[in-house]
């Protein structure tokens, strides 16, 4: 069993489908909904973590697509810019999942894209914008 966090996008004429009941009912997948900002009228962005067997997962992911859902892998949506990054830490006491932490050795942030659900609390107390949430 893996996981895979993913971000599914929904235009408005298919908010109404029932695309997560269907990943649980027809992949055996297990859902944890992260992340969620859909409305009827405009659509939205749905942040789910994707629990099962890789083949049923990337069946599911195929399904969602067919059925007129975007898909991107949640790390394609969360930009960690390294090299504007100035290590400061400012972003670490507001993870909510422990995502951020301090290199003890040598000062540098690491960024545990596992632990990220893309609340976007980092990319807004960032003071040089080196996170950013493309949600």
């Amino acid at each position: 069993m893996i996981k895979r966090k993913v971000i599914f996008t929904f235009p408005p004429e298919i908010v109404e489908k029932p695309i997560s009941h269907t990943l649980m009912r027809d992949y055996d997948l297990w859902v944890n909904i992260l992340r969620a900002k859909i409305e009827p009228s405009s659509g939205g962005k749905l942040v789910l973590e994707l629990r099962g067997d890789e083949d049923m997962i990337e069946q599911g992911i195929e399904s969602a697509r067919q059925a007129g859902a975007g898909v991107t892998l949640l790390e394609h949506d969360v930009l960690w810019d390294k090299e504007l990054c100035v290590d400061c830490g400012a972003c670490i006491s507001t993870c909510p999942t422990q995502a951020l932490s301090l290199d003890r050795d040598n000062f540098k942030l690491i960024f545990d894209f596992d632990k990220c659900v893309a609340c976007g609390t980092c990319a807004d107390v960032c003071p040089v914008k080196a996170i950013t949430i493309e949600f």
